[in-house]
């Protein structure tokens, strides 16, 4: 993916050149594979792991920066009306703040008096679904800033409020959807199971048939999008478009990464949902959306945001011991470093123990990857720097023992490679004709094998070889000499043997008439 450097540096001031910025984030993890453009026009090819969709967007590579030259990250206010104007915008249209719900498996439903009611009947799938309403705004261009980064990233710039969801996405990693709110039928949103053969026309303006698997979006009459995935064509905005819908939702991974699979539909939105997006960000985006869109279209915002939170997401503590960190790094660190590094990343510690012996960790709602101690502890040495570890061997006590048959092993090597043989490594897997063929021992059978050539466990070393003699055959390879050494498996009064084996083959060119045009010899 492309990120753009000048968009990066609105969130840290960064002293050092984009050159060195883009060594320093690859050496902390966060791979740049190439540069282009000059100056305000740059742009980082980046090369993200698929555990990080926290810095698939500027504001994450922001936070890794300022975490490698322990900087400040500045925080993301959108500009939105006064709280007041937000209050009085309230009461004119008869609305009032939406408190959450509380966890519970039934729907959770949105009281009339709010902007648009809500109703999410999957809460499992959908714990949040978070959304604004803007009235009386004006669709058009966007602003020349918004679309020109649009264009740095690739991204066709479409109409101020479908630029400002894309521009979201790429901020702060957040996809979000914005419908035309006089096209939702039935006056609310619903969040549902689609109904079997059900038919959806997608913005891409295809239309598609819904099996009961998939998680959509729907208004009172008829679903208007594919959950994580793409909105509906039906719904989208237009330039007639006066009253906007912005949502922003947290989707259950599982079901949108199924769902883009079953419709052969990988968008921006999925990628990021199918890896865990950030649960607490939901308002913030719409938040931004919603700046966005009155700061270029004008309009009203209505009401309060609407927040339904069917239950929460909490990841639990990790507990991490110093001793621990210094057992695995090799190092010296001390607590005080330990407790920048995490702290820049957005982790809160809590000292425990006697003299801070150990940290209670919380981890931040954007790093789903963070599970174990270990997942902390990989944090701290890649910020901290691999190349500032000092090179030493792992602890040891003992002399070093020989593995049994490991000096005729060597013999058998060290002779064959003279004799001018090469050796060779093939699966342990083979047919059950091959087994048949080559062996009359009782075979290992395997419960979920790939194809009905690779079935049951080795019992002979000759079919693997013989494959190898005929590979080299077919391609005009006729002085072949090969050995491989391994072991077999099979079955005997109920108990499972794995004996040794060694086995050699040449060609008929490479035995000089010895033996057919290719021969094995299997031996113990």
């Amino acid at each position: 993916m492309k990120l753009s450097t000048q968009w990066v540096r609105e969130f840290v001031d960064l002293p050092v050149d984009d050159r060195r910025l883009a060594e320093d984030l690859t050496a902390a993890g966060i791979a740049v594979e190439g540069i282009s453009g000059t100056g305000s026009d740059t742009v980082f090819e980046m090369e993200i792991g698929t555990n990080r969709p926290d810095a698939m967007n500027h504001y994450g590579v922001a936070r890794e920066a300022a975490a490698i030259y322990d900087l400040p990250l500045k925080p993301i206010e959108p500009k939105l009306p006064s709280a007041a104007k937000a209050a009085s915008s309230a009461a004119a249209h008869g609305t009032t703040e939406v408190v959450p719900f509380p966890s519970t498996a039934s729907p959770n439903i949105v009281l009339p008096k709010v902007p648009f009611p809500i109703s999410v009947e999957e809460p499992q799938l959908c714990p949040r679904f978070s959304a604004r309403v803007i009235q009386k705004t004006t669709v058009k261009s966007s602003p020349a800033r918004v679309a020109q980064r649009l264009q740095l990233l690739d991204q066709r710039p479409i109409s101020n409020a479908v630029d400002a969801t894309n521009y979201v996405l790429w901020e702060i990693g957040k996809p979000t959807h914005v419908f035309d709110m006089d096209l939702l039928e039935g006056g609310q949103l619903i969040i549902r199971q689609a109904h079997e053969g059900e038919k959806l026309k997608t913005l891409d303006g295809i239309e598609r048939r819904l099996s009961a698997d998939d998680l959509v979006v729907a208004d009172g009459k008829k679903a208007v999008g594919l959950a994580g995935v793409m909105g509906g064509f039906d719904t989208m905005i237009t330039d007639k478009t006066k009253n906007i819908l912005i949502e922003s939702a947290w989707w259950d991974p599982l079901t949108v990464r199924k769902a883009s699979k079953r419709h052969g539909l990988h968008t921006d939105a999925s990628h990021r949902f199918e890896r865990g997006a950030d649960f607490e960000s939901t308002i913030l985006s719409c938040d931004l959306v919603a700046a966005m869109i009155l700061e270029s279209g004008g309009g009203e915002l209505v009401g309060d945001a609407i927040d339904v939170v069917s239950r929460k997401l909490d990841q639990a503590p990790i507990v991490l011991r110093l001793s621990e960190v210094q057992r695995i790094l090799g190092g010296s660190l001390e607590a005080g470093e330990i407790f920048r590094i995490l702290k820049k990343l957005g982790f809160t510690l809590i000292p425990e123990g006697q003299g801070n012996a150990q940290f209670r960790v919380h981890i931040p709602s954007w790093r789903m990857d963070v599970e174990r101690e270990i997942d902390l502890i990989e944090e701290i040495a890649r910020l901290h720097g691999y190349d500032k570890f000092q090179n030493t061997l792992p602890a040891y006590s003992g002399a070093v023992v020989e593995l049994p048959h490991a000096a005729a092993d060597a013999s058998v090597r060290a002779r064959a490679l003279a004799l001018g043989y090469n050796e060779a490594v093939s699966l342990t897997f083979i047919s059950h004709a091959d087994a048949e063929q080559f062996s009359s021992a009782s075979v290992l059978e395997l419960e979920n094998p790939l194809s009905e050539e690779a079935s049951v466990m080795r019992s002979s070393m000759a079919p693997g070889m013989l494959d190898m003699l005929a590979w080299n055959l077919n391609r005009d390879l006729e002085d072949v000499r090969l050995f491989e050494m391994g072991r077999v498996y099979r079955m005997s009064h109920g108990e499972r043997l794995e004996p040794a084996r060694a086995c050699l083959g040449a060609t008929l060119a490479a035995v000089k008439g010895a033996l057919p045009r290719s021969g094995v010899l299997d031996v113990s």
